[in-house]
């Protein structure tokens, strides 16, 4: 029993191609022989092609998620372009952020100061990087405001806050070094030291109140106070546990007075957690270098420098990196803490448009002439998104190759229904149809298979990438530095997705449709 459709001769001569009914031939053979059903054969190829598609869809948009997200948070801290010095003075900072913002392309510039620190609350402590920004050109070039889960950036500069002076500045301005004025003014003459107070000047006190004042000492001065001190204690009768309640309540005391004093401080929501850090609370950083004398000049070794600082806000970017390590703090007080005077680590500046990031910092560096270097964002983090744009070009290829399995199944669904229907080719044939009448009957089968499969994987893929991007999934910030799955939607992405497929299941249905193009009618006749 012949299964192809009744096929009158004078429709093949007034049409040749046979186009009309050869569409309708090939849709008829992608049916059983119950044509209310789809073959089997026919719907496993349209289920790896839908596979392939919304598999390709969910990866791709993934790993655009990844990469979307990390330039986000890295330009959440980070600005679009820096300008660095080669050397260790910037102090002509301000110089380059007028130069910068004669630029039409730039929005906005500021300085910032980069140096490790250890950030200690009680007995917990922890490696960080100061970064000490400008707040009022900030909010220009970052998005720290708009990263702030606790408290507020209000109290990062005091009042009375000022630039320090150089080190080596002896013009004044700077109490911290008003100590290298007075000696040199000594040096020249033009200021006496202060006279070391005689031994026989201090005398032993009698009780502990009447503990003198006295700034410069000889040694034996020193001694005998400290045995007047220590008769003193013992006639006063003074117990440890009456000291101890002495020095707490004195230390509890100067906390509650001093702490609103002191400069703010802004750390990240994972470095707050792991410390116990709290809004308004009290954390010390301490400079691990300071007391290591690198000229080896003196076998000295000093205790390293430390200060107390306010927490005024918590923020959180959202970037395990950042939230853990991240601390911001004053310009001004970054600088007076590293006494290296009016310097920074360079300028950061915002674009308006981040595509053109990298040819600002290229004209940038030519205006500002040698000594500087500029880079852009994705320099400056090149490892990093080279390694996510690896990564995703790897994925897909590994995920597309389920789309070619899937043409290969187009391939095989194509060649059994040649095979199946070599007596109706022959027939067709004899009566007339041309090779390129049978060849779309079977080119018209496969396409259908790739758009339908298609289809229906952009609908799959779709409700992948919905679901996934409205759970939310978790992730392990400490593994991959985010704590949540990044999706992103890219209508080009799925549109670039389908064509792709369908153009591949339109290619495999060329070999087996020429090869049934091209059956001479008595090879198919010869077994019946």
């Amino acid at each position: 029993m012949c299964s192809s459709p009744p096929v009158k001769r004078s429709e093949l001569r007034k049409n040749p191609l046979g186009l009309a009914y050869a569409g309708d031939v090939g849709m008829r053979y992608l049916r059983g022989k119950k044509r209310s059903t789809i073959s089997m054969i026919t719907f496993i190829a349209v289920a790896g092609v839908a596979l392939g598609v919304a598999a390709l869809l969910s990866v791709l948009s993934i790993t655009t998620g990844f990469q979307e997200e990390f330039r986000n948070k890295v330009l959440g801290v980070n600005a679009h372009v820096l300008v660095m010095k080669y050397g260790r003075d910037f102090d002509e900072y301000r110089d380059v952020i007028a130069t910068s913002e004669e630029m039409p392309e730039v929005a906005g510039a500021a300085p910032f100061l980069i140096v490790q620190m250890m950030i200690a609350n009680g007995d917990r402590l922890a490696s960080v990087l100061i970064k000490g920004v400008d707040p009022e050109r900030m909010p220009n070039v970052l998005t720290l405001p708009e990263q702030i889960a606790e408290g507020s950036l209000e109290g990062l500069r005091m009042d009375d806050a000022a630039p320090p002076s150089h080190p080596l500045d002896t013009g004044g301005g700077s109490d911290d070094w008003q100590w290298l004025d007075d000696y040199v003014q000594s040096a020249e003459g033009g200021a006496s030291e202060p006279a070391a107070t005689e031994p026989d000047e201090l005398e032993p006190i009698d009780t502990f109140e009447a503990l003198p004042e006295v700034e410069v000492a000889s040694p034996e001065a020193v001694e005998n106070l400290l045995n007047g001190v220590e008769e003193a204690w013992d006639d006063d009768d003074w117990g440890d546990d009456d000291w101890d309640d002495a020095v707490d309540a004195e230390a509890e005391t100067e906390s509650a007075e001093d702490t609103e004093s002191l400069p703010g401080i802004v750390v990240g929501r994972t470095l707050a957690e792991s410390l116990e850090i709290e809004v308004g609370g009290r954390v010390r950083l301490i400079s691990p270098l300071s007391g290591i004398d690198l000229s080896m000049v003196s076998s000295e070794v000093r205790a390293p420098e430390s200060r107390d600082y306010r927490v005024i806000a918590i923020f959180e970017a959202g970037f395990q990196e950042y939230d853990s390590r991240l601390v911001y703090t004053d310009l001004y007080e970054a600088q007076r803490f590293v006494a290296h005077g009016d310097s920074v680590t360079g300028v950061e500046m915002r674009v308006h448009d981040l595509d053109t990031s990298r040819e600002v910092a290229r004209s940038l560096e030519r205006n500002l002439g040698g000594g500087y270097n500029t880079m852009d964002w994705a320099e400056l983090n090149q490892n990093l998104f080279t390694a996510l744009k690896i990564q995703k070009m790897v994925l897909a290829f590994v995920i597309a190759t389920i789309i070619f399995v899937a043409a290969f199944n187009v391939i095989a669904t194509l060649i059994m229904i040649v095979l199946e229907k070599k007596r109706e080719i022959a027939i067709l044939k004899a009566m007339g149809a041309r090779d390129g009448a049978v060849l779309w009957i079977f080119a018209l089968q496969g396409t259908v298979i790739g758009l339908i499969g298609t289809l229906i994987g952009l609908l799959v893929g779709g409700i992948v990438v919905a679901a996934l991007s409205q759970y939310g999934f978790p992730l392990d910030p400490k593994v991959y530095l985010i704590d949540h799955l990044p999706v992103v939607f890219d209508p080009l992405v799925f549109v670039l997705t389908a064509i792709i497929a369908f153009c591949i299941c339109a290619v495999a249905t060329i070999a087996p449709s020429l090869w049934a193009a091209r059956m001479i009618p008595v090879d198919g006749l010869r077994q019946e």
